[in-house]
């Protein structure tokens, strides 16, 4: 009888344990997530960054088996690019804790950069970029930042790992180079003539470039067509 006792007053002990130990963590990922929907739920894309820098940013509650999250009187300021909003938490359905918060908030957008350090005159893989997201406020007119547009081409600059790459790093892969020598076509409506020429500056293709006529000497401009044939123009 008396072990029978022990037993249940034990059982007694590390049940009040178990619901002393009981707790819910909010975070302020938790929270930016909850933001992020009452954007969304106002029109805003959901793809967004929060800077959450007044009020209080995460709740720990003892004794608790869940929590709600409830965002009232959200207000957008889209001149600043900041918010404000009234943040309430409900722990196993009665009020725990409220705050109210301020911050930033950037759009986000998806971009390709280097995978790895890629040295000059590399031909740019598929396997060689990564998709990163980074703020809209970064992507300048000067960036090359899809994939379609940066598959294939040549590196003109070496560039960093996770960088953001410029148009002026990369261009074409170059068909000829400079003292290369090639046939110029010359081409009308009633004719087609191949001559000999050399190339006076590197080209890629479809770029126009000078070359020079080996017979005649005379320097036209054609556009690359291969590595071996420029097309040159009327003159």
């Amino acid at each position: 009888m008396f072990k029978i006792l022990l037993f249940i007053l034990l059982g007694v002990f590390s049940l009040g344990i178990d619901r002393a130990l009981a707790e819910v963590q909010i975070s302020s990922a938790d929270l930016g997530d909850a933001i992020v929907k009452e954007f969304a739920e106002q029109g805003f894309d959901e793809n967004l960054e929060l800077d959450i820098f007044g009020g209080q940013s995460s709740f720990f509650i003892p004794e608790a088996k869940q929590a709600k999250i409830m965002l009232s009187n959200l207000k957008i300021d889209e001149m600043q690019n900041k918010f404000s909003v009234n943040v309430e938490i409900f722990a196993d359905g009665k009020a725990a804790a409220q705050t109210s918060l301020i911050g930033k908030y950037y759009v986000m957008e998806e971009v390709f950069v280097p995978q790895r350090n890629l040295d000059k005159g590399e031909i740019i893989q598929a396997a060689d970029l990564k998709k990163i997201r980074v703020r809209t406020t970064r992507i300048k007119p000067m960036y090359v930042t899809e994939l379609a547009k940066l598959e294939g081409m040549e590196v003109k600059r070496a560039l960093k790992a996770g960088k953001l790459i410029s148009g002026k790093e990369v261009g074409a892969p170059l068909l000829v180079h400079k003292n290369d020598k090639v046939d110029l076509l010359y081409k009308t409506k009633q004719m087609q003539i191949i001559a000999k020429g050399i190339v006076q500056e590197d080209g890629a293709q479809g770029q126009k470039i000078e070359v020079e006529n080996t017979q005649s000497h005379k320097k036209v401009f054609g556009t690359v067509i291969s590595a071996d044939t420029i097309a040159v123009e009327n003159q």
